[in-house]
């Protein structure tokens, strides 16, 4: 089967140990022939049996694991670095804590090769109680609201965003499009619907696959959760950044009375008099400030 297409699985990570060497176990007995695995590394210092289980990899699986450290830990920089790095033709990026069905890549290529498509995506399994059924997986409105329902039954058709824990497009469609946004900080949160946009706006649809599904452990520890557990002030200056550097930067400004009734509803009226977490409000407004003005900055030489 050297006709196959060549794939390069990219796995970010930050801070994860023991599910992290379980995840490579699983990506690495792929039934797909012609693939590499490429993990980008953030963490600065992993435990003894980790390293271990790395430099284990890489003697078992010369010719398809490959283990890459970068000391910037931010998740679009992270993807970034393992675009460039990637010998394969198509991309598939997962998440660090998964469980994945062993044809993931073989279900992804199915979809990639529909007609009119540029990217695809596939399920997550979560524990949820039982949802009614909804169209698509998730759907972005003109003032920028995110309609996600990801953990409803929702049929194979298309979706507006790809799922940064289960995502693939071709190495060259990345490129063009400008790889991901490193402007979204901390869990760069919006980074993958940013990315999304961008493929629309070329004319692409993205697939949507609920066969394609992985199941993400959703681990307590690392991650996105790290600056969580650090430094919550930090953590929610993060988010509202993000939310509001994708607004400025894709959506028309005529919607931002809208926005920031949602913004500042959740963090005036939720956060600080509802669950009085008064210590989140200053860092919330001056992430939501700072987002704002990054966004409206970057907008004006956003890739077209």
């Amino acid at each position: 089967m050297s006709d196959c297409p060549y794939w390069s699985i990219i796995v970010p990570t930050y801070q994860r140990e023991q599910v992290l060497c379980e995840t490579i176990e699983y990506l690495l007995q792929l039934s797909y022939p012609r693939y590499e695995l490429l993990v980008i590394d953030q963490t600065q210092d992993h435990e003894p049996s980790t390293e271990q289980f790395i430099l284990d990899c890489q003697t078992r699986f010369p010719d398809r694991f490959r283990w890459h450290f970068v000391p910037k830990a931010n998740l679009p920089h992270a993807r970034n670095v393992g675009a460039k790095l990637a010998k394969g033709s198509y991309l598939l990026y997962c998440d660090d804590d998964i469980i994945p069905p062993v044809n993931l890549i073989e279900l992804h290529m199915e979809n990639l090769q529909r007609p009119g498509i540029g990217a695809a995506t596939g399920g997550v399994h979560v524990e949820t109680k039982k949802q009614p059924p909804q169209p698509r997986p998730l759907v972005i409105q003109p003032d920028g609201r995110m309609r996600a329902y990801w953990h409803h039954e929702v049929p194979k058709g298309t979706t507006d965003s790809l799922r940064g824990g289960n995502m693939s497009m071709g190495r060259q469609l990345a490129i063009d499009v400008g790889l991901f946004d490193e402007g979204y900080i901390g869990r760069a949160n919006g980074e993958e619907t940013d990315f999304s946009l961008r493929i629309l706006r070329r004319g692409y649809q993205i697939a949507y696959d609920p066969a394609a599904a992985i199941v993400h452990l959703g681990h307590p520890s690392g991650g996105s959760r790290a600056g969580k557990d650090r430094d919550e002030g930090q953590y929610y200056f993060e988010s509202h950044h993000n939310n509001a550097y994708c607004f400025a930067k894709n959506f028309q400004q005529r919607y931002l009375p809208w926005f920031l009734k949602r913004e500042l509803g959740w963090i005036l009226i939720k956060q600080a008099i509802i669950q009085k977490h008064l210590e989140r409000t200053i860092p919330s407004l001056r992430g939501l400030w700072r987002g704002y003005w990054a966004g409206l900055r970057k907008r004006k030489h956003r890739t077209p």
